[in-house]
């Protein structure tokens, strides 16, 4: 019992003296943003300028968090899916000391070929440019939507293990926490 009660005291100081980060594998354990660097399924779903016809666009790619700036090199996938069609970036979405969710202007430009060619897009639709709130939700997923006001915008992302088999898309925040 002697040597129970002295391994975890020995656990308990090997805790403390190397953090959180070392025994829960969080990136940054003063505020506890999760771990984002991996490859994604990364899907907008967005209201077109008519005001009524949504689109899924996907994209595939890699974030990394390095500090506390989420950086993500997406490629554009065609509807339906496929060989990409372009490639994109999402760089530099620093999030605040205190808190794991960041106000910025998403900005991208969509090659025709990520819309349902049934109902191709306008000209006004080939960009999305919006603020939105993006959210380190959970281990391995992050998300954004749309800021107070403006054209309705979410985005989501999927952990994935290979980019041949891709699951299904989520373009929701799921933190129940957040409205």
């Amino acid at each position: 019992m002697r040597r129970a009660g002295l391994a975890l005291v020995t656990v308990l100081g090997l805790a403390l003296g190397a953090g959180c980060q070392a025994v829960l594998g969080i990136e940054d354990p003063a505020q506890h943003l999760p771990r984002l660097d991996g490859n994604y399924l990364v899907a907008i779903e967005r209201v077109r300028i008519d005001g009524t016809t949504r689109d899924v666009i996907q994209m595939t790619g890699t974030a990394r968090l390095q500090d506390r700036t989420l950086n993500l090199s997406l490629n554009i996938l065609p509807f339906g899916g496929g060989t990409p069609l372009s490639e994109t970036s999402i760089a530099g979405i620093e999030f605040p000391d205190d808190s794991d969710e960041v106000e910025m202007t998403m900005g991208l430009a969509i090659p025709a070929g990520a819309f349902d060619p049934g109902n191709p897009p306008d000209a006004a639709d080939l960009s999305i440019s919006v603020p939105v709130r993006i959210i380190a939700e959970a281990e391995f997923s992050f998300c954004a939507k749309a800021v107070d006001g403006q054209r309705v915008v979410t985005l989501g992302s999927v952990l994935v293990d290979s980019f041949a088999s891709l699951p299904a898309a989520d373009t929701d925040c799921d933190d129940p926490l957040r409205p």
